[in-house]
């Protein structure tokens, strides 16, 4: 009795437009704009001969890269908008990537480096160029 009520009812849904569904597949939530990871390319390529390079915080230390971090090659980096910073044995310099994946550095290093308002650090210096005051 009781089964041919449940399957009268559920003859009565379905005729209804009533039919059980499955729920739907959950969407992840959306990331926190900071917590975003963007890719950036790091191309030293310009530094002749090749170097060591890091960015502390998130490549392996400048003292323990082998031939990975090195800039006759070009890398692509995961970074979360914030402050990093660009590292040799020979110079360094600190640059930003902002919430949407750009990057920015002071206009005083443009000489040396390139890619501002774009996802692609350009470094051409082997070393930085003193500062007119």
């Amino acid at each position: 009795m009781r089964e041919s009520l449940a399957v009268a009812c559920g003859a009565v849904m379905m005729a209804a437009g009533l039919a059980f569904a499955a729920p739907a597949a959950e969407q992840a939530p959306a990331k926190h704009p900071l917590a975003q990871e963007h890719p950036i390319v790091v191309d030293a390529r310009g530094i002749i001969p090749p170097i060591a390079w890091s960015v502390p915080g998130v490549t392996e230390p400048i003292q323990s890269v082998r031939d990975r971090m090195v800039t006759d090659k070009v890398t692509t980096l995961q970074l979360r908008p914030g402050k990093y910073m660009f590292m040799t044995t020979i110079f360094s310099f600190e640059f930003t990537v902002s919430l949407d994946g750009k990057l920015d550095y002071m206009k005083t290093i443009d000489g040396c480096v390139g890619g501002r308002g774009t996802a692609t650090l350009m470094v051409t210096c082997r070393k930085m160029q003193p500062v007119d005051p």
